[in-house]
């Protein structure tokens, strides 16, 4: 089972660290080392985090950890945020990672489900987000889930076009 919480100042240093990590885990072979850690240094430095997370109404944080209460991983989600290319405002979903010794164990859905309630009850009728299009399983995951690819946009990395695809799912109160 996971636990999922909102993350507040207090968690700054631990979602600094997981989320470093995540990155990593997931994403080193887009950058160059120099280009990885620019990258980290300005969305996961300590005044980022601190100046995101003094914004709640804007920018919520959620941790997930274990059983054992390991932070596994964590979301964020800007409020009221227009989609690329459609307009649609909606809960943009900026961030969902695990840490890869959590995966397979269904955390994913489970965190994707909060964020899905949670958008929900304050009245947000459309989440959305942006996946690398390379990102074969993330678009699987995001379309077992209900999500509908909308849109291409750009996204480069110091070494290479990548490119992102836009997802969207139509969240309804049958959900709730």
């Amino acid at each position: 089972m996971l636990t999922i919480r909102q993350a507040t100042q207090a968690d700054l240093d631990a979602l600094r660290e997981v989320g470093c990590e995540t990155y990593r885990q997931h994403f080193s072979a887009i950058w160059s080392p120099a280009g990885l850690q620019a990258f980290l240094d300005q969305d996961f430095s300590t005044s980022a985090l601190s100046r995101s997370l003094a914004q709640p109404d804007q920018h919520a944080w959620f941790i997930a950890a274990d059983d054992s209460g390991h932070l596994v991983g964590f979301a964020k989600v800007n409020r009221s945020t227009p989609a690329p290319v459609t307009g649609g405002p909606g809960a943009e979903l900026q961030k969902i990672y695990f840490l890869t010794s959590a995966a397979g164990r269904g955390y994913g859905k489970q965190l994707l489900q909060f964020i899905r309630q949670w958008a929900l009850q304050r009245g947000e009728r459309l989440l959305w987000l942006d996946v690398l299009k390379s990102n074969a399983n993330a678009r699987r995951f995001y379309a077992a889930s209900g999500f509908q690819e909308v849109a291409e946009i750009p996204f480069s990395t110091d070494l290479a076009e990548i490119g992102m695809v836009v997802m969207a799912l139509e969240l309804t109160s049958s959900e709730s």
